[in-house]
Parts: structure tokens; sequence; C-alpha cells
């Protein structure tokens, strides 16, 4: 169930994109039915003659392309192809949550593209090199038997196509970010362009993965996405990015200017370095408790950092988010052997079939996404933050509490088919999250001063995905402490037993968020600016006002005044 999964990436939104939240407007997917009514055809004409057809080619094959269809299909068959490598249910979510890391990178990916020009340009020969390396992963996966290579290398190869969906995503954001400043105007029909498309090519990969693997097998999902990855060299060859060579001066001036940044220079820095050392740790070792334990290290020192770096309201509500986050605990590497074992290996489960639970749910999900979103935008964009992220927590964790039927199988009890129960309560599910992603998206948008909002909605959202990584490792270690740890061996219902503990835990941790909520989110309206105008991300923050006092107190000697004395009067009463 792909969509479902997407949340990792799908905080990072351009902008742009979250500005139309956070005033209030249609989200992308509302937008686009305001379009329909010159025609969508109409509307790509425009854009068209407005920001050129080159750059719609260049969203086609790097948005609609890798990041719907193409990460769309890997993401679909990961659970599937970990699963023929006999990887068992805790260890299959912390593999997941390391070919998910590339996320978390983006502000590093930007930086670096930023400050280390090759041959003049910034953005065609990164995402060149990340294409070429996606490809030949993807290659490696595919056409190698199962069994035949380390499962590091596969977590490893399947990673570096999460990288190119990263770079691509990161680099032709940014490119239409800027043409979007040019006719701001036209902005809206520009993100429904790209948002839809994602949508769609994220649907038609979900609709078909469940037939390929069931067919064909996993493997043979990766054999054909190598085709598709590849396109993304055509816009490149031919120019279509309309990139312009930077001359050594301009690479200067922007190092200078990414230098007056330091803090942020700093965080993006933090956040790569937690990424790398949670992705070597995870690949070098076998021992969920380590992985545990280095995440929780890693999650301190980037939360502490951009506490100590950034404006207190920023810190606070980036923290809040991030604890949300972590309480979001994942137990599905165990639920996808408990819906998908067939009757030899869990006799009394559900026994989905591969085209169901990847295609079946994976759509219904999908279209549940925008049905909340729609919800959202007609009846809640108007609440306050607390009233709506309270009014969510608790509507989510009564959903998820009724998932206790499933997993204790009271729901046949009760006579509700496994399908229609599961539908319902992951429907239901599907359409509450959103109103919880949207009201964080606004937030975020409302986060990011004028000037570096790219960089620091990368910075919020890649923390954002720290979390997500964080919550995986939590949910892993709770499955193997109540010793859930299927791996579609035969007859082991028995493993199945305590997981139902495992649900109950994940259904009420988010809860506790809401204890945070009155002194970490300001209980303003989701229309109402946070920040001051003007101001920066760092102005007032803990690490500026220990350096001042210390300044302060440095040169406090220097500036008290000589003794005078006048009209009888010592210096001290003077």
């Amino acid at each position: 169930m792909a969509s479902k999964d997407l949340k990792a990436d799908a905080m990072i939104m351009s902008p742009k994109t979250a500005a139309k939240l956070k005033l209030g407007d249609q989200s992308p997917e509302m937008a686009a039915t305001k379009d329909r009514g010159e025609g969508l055809f109409n509307m790509i004409r425009t854009l068209s003659e407005v920001y050129g057809w080159q750059l719609l080619a260049v969203l086609a094959f790097g948005q609609w392309l890798i990041k719907g269809v193409v990460w769309g299909f890997s993401l679909s068959a990961l659970e599937f192809l970990f699963r023929d490598y006999g990887v068992n249910g805790p260890k299959l979510q912390v593999y997941k949550a390391i070919v998910m890391l590339p996320w978390a990178m983006k502000p590093l990916f930007g930086i670096i593209s930023d400050a280390l020009p090759i041959f003049g340009y910034r953005k065609a020969p990164y995402i060149l090199m990340a294409t070429a390396a996606a490809t030949c992963a993807f290659a490696a996966v595919g056409f190698s038997p199962v069994g035949s290579i380390p499962i590091q290398l596969v977590v490893a190869c399947l990673m570096v196509g999460c990288t190119q969906a990263s770079v691509c995503d990161l680099l032709t954001e940014a490119t239409y970010a800027e043409r979007i400043r040019e006719h701001p105007e036209h902005g809206p029909s520009l993100i429904s362009f790209v948002w839809g498309g994602i949508t769609c090519g994220t649907l038609v990969a979900t609709a078909s993965v469940g037939f390929v693997v069931e067919h064909l097998g996993a493997s043979w999902v990766y054999i054909i996405v190598v085709v598709p990855a590849s396109l993304m060299v055509i816009p490149l060859l031919m120019g279509w990015l309309q990139e312009q060579r930077l001359t050594p001066a301009d690479v200067a001036k922007h190092r200078a200017k990414l230098w007056e940044q330091r803090e942020v220079l700093f965080l993006v820095f933090a956040m790569g370095f937690a990424t790398l050392l949670l992705i070597a740790v995870g690949l070098l070792q076998d021992s969920i408790w380590v992985n545990l334990s280095v995440a929780l290290g890693c999650a301190l020192v980037v939360v502490t950092s951009f506490a100590m770096l950034l404006k207190p309201i920023i810190g606070k509500m980036n923290c809040f988010f991030f604890i949300q986050t972590c309480c979001v605990i994942d137990i599905s590497g165990a639920s996808f052997y408990f819906f998908t074992n067939d009757a030899q290996q869990y006799p009394h489960g559900p026994h989905f079939s591969k085209i169901f639970y990847a295609s079946g749910l994976g759509v219904f999900i999908s279209l549940l996404n925008l049905c909340g979103m729609w919800i959202y935008n007609q009846y809640m964009r108007s609440w306050r933050y607390h009233g709506l992220f309270v009014f969510a927590n608790l509507l989510m964790c009564g959903t998820s509490l009724l998932g206790l039927l499933v997993y204790t199988r009271y729901n046949l009890v009760l006579g509700l088919p496994d399908t229609f129960f599961v539908m319902g309560t992951m429907g239901a599910w599907a359409i509450v999250h959103m109103w919880m992603w949207i009201p964080g998206v606004v937030l975020l948008s409302h986060l990011c001063p004028q000037g570096v909002e790219a960089t620091m909605y990368a910075l919020l959202a890649g923390c954002h995905n720290l979390g997500l990584s964080t919550a995986s490792y939590v949910g892993a270690c709770i499955l193997v402490t109540l010793e859930v740890t299927p791996q579609g061996a035969t007859d082991e219902g028995a493993a199945f037993e305590n997981l139902w503990i495992a649900a109950l835990i994940q259904a009420l941790a988010p809860t506790l968020t809401l204890i945070l909520l009155p002194w970490m989110i300001p209980n303003a309206l989701q229309t109402d600016s946070l920040l001051e105008p003007g101001s920066n991300a760092v102005d007032g923050s803990p690490w500026q006002r220990l350096m001042g006092k210390r300044e302060t107190s440095t040169a406090a000697p220097l500036q008290q005044p000589l003794p005078i004395a006048t009209s009888g009067r010592s210096s001290s009463s003077a």
C-alpha cells in the first residue's frame, strides 16, 4: 500500500505549494478542479506559453515519471521483495526506513548542488549522476536471482533508487519555483499540473504493481522500472532544463551568500551526518536495538540543534512535530505478513492476495486521501490549530483501536468480513491522516522566513522524515519485545499472538503529544502569520541570546563610566 507509505516524502512539498495551503486557498488537487473550468488542455497550453513547453516536459519526466510512476512502483513492491529474501517483520520495517532516508537528505543535496556546481551547472549533472546510479541499482535488484546478493546490498540499491527520486524532486522543484517567481499569477495552475501528474502516476503504479507481483514476482517490478528511470536523461541531453552556466565569480558570490547563513548550514550538515550515520549503522550491523539507540541519539542532537539555533517559535513547533511523528509507531512489518500470509503460513489469517493488498487497498486509500483533502478544504481550513489537532488525534486513535478487532480476529465473531472491515478502518485512517497532515504542512510553511523558504522547508521536512525513521525503529523494537517476528514461514500463527498489543500501543501513542500541544503550538487560525515581517530564521534564538550575553559580559568592564565627582554626588549615585 504505497499511498500509506508516501507520507515520508509527501511532507517535503514545495514552499509554493505550502503557501497555497497557508493562505487558505485550494490545495493543488482542489485547484486543479478550478482549472478544469477552462479545460485541462487550455490550462496546459497557457502554461506552455507562459513558462515554455520545455519546463513542462522536464516536470513531466522528473515529477510525473520519476516521483509518481518509478518511485510508486518501487515502494509498492518493497515489502514483497523483502519477503522473498526471508526478512522478518521487525527487520523489514528497519530496512524500509533506511531505503526512505534519502528524503531526509534533501537539504544536504541542495547545499551540495548550490555550492559545488559541475562545469558551471548546479542541476543537470547531479540529476544525470543520480539517474545513472539508480538505473544500475534497479537493474542489479531486478536481474539478480533472489538470495544471490546480500540483503544489505539490495537495501543499498533501493536506497540509490530513492535518491534519484529525491534529487529529481528537489532540483526540478527548485526550477519551477524560480519560474513561478517570474510569473506568480499562473503559479497555482503550474502546481496543479505537477501534483496532478504525480497523483496520476502514483495511481497508475499502485493499480498495476499488484498484478506484476502476483504473476511475475517482486523482482520484475525493478526490471520494469529500469526503463522509465533511465528516461530522465532525455530532457537533460536535450537541454530542456534551460540551465544557465555559472561563471567562477557567480559561484564565489553564491558560496559567500551561503556562508552568511551559518546556523542554517550547521543544521543542514547535522541532518546530513545523522542520516548517513543511520544508513551506515543499519547496513553494517543487525541489532535493531543498536539502530534504535543510534536513531534516538541522532534525533536528540538534531532536535536540540534546531531548538538552539532557530527562533523559539520555530524550534518549539519543530520539536512538537518530531515528537508527534515518533509517536506514530510503525508496525507495518508485522501487519504485512499478518494480512498476506497464506493458509499454510497463518491458517486463521485474512489471506489477502497480492493484487488486493498492493493494488486494491493502495488505490482505495489514495482516493480516500483525496476525499480527506476535499473535506478539509471545505470544512476545516478555518479551524484553529488546537481544536483541529485534538479532534484529528482522538479520531485517529479511535480508528486505530478498531483495528484491534482484526488482529484479535474478533471481527469474524461479529460477522464482519476481513476485506470490508479492513477497507473501512484503513479508509477512515487515510481520511483522518489528511486532516493531521495538511495543518502540519500549513504550519511548516508559516515557519519559512522570506529568502530561505526552500532550505528551511527542506530542513523542517527532513527532520519530520528522521522522526518517521525513529518511529519505525521504535516499532521494530516493540515487535521484537513482544516476540512478533513473522517472516512468511509455514505455520507461524503463534508469531501474531501479541500483535494486538503492539497495535494497541500504536493506537494510543499519538494522543500523548496532546499534552505538549498548549506549550508548543500557538492556538492561532491557520491563516494567521506566525513570524514577524522581515524576520529571519535565527532571530532571538537561544544561541544568539547566549552569545549576546557572553559578549555583553565581556564588554561590560570596558563600558562602565569613569568615576566623576560633581555637585557633591558620587558616581554611584549619579
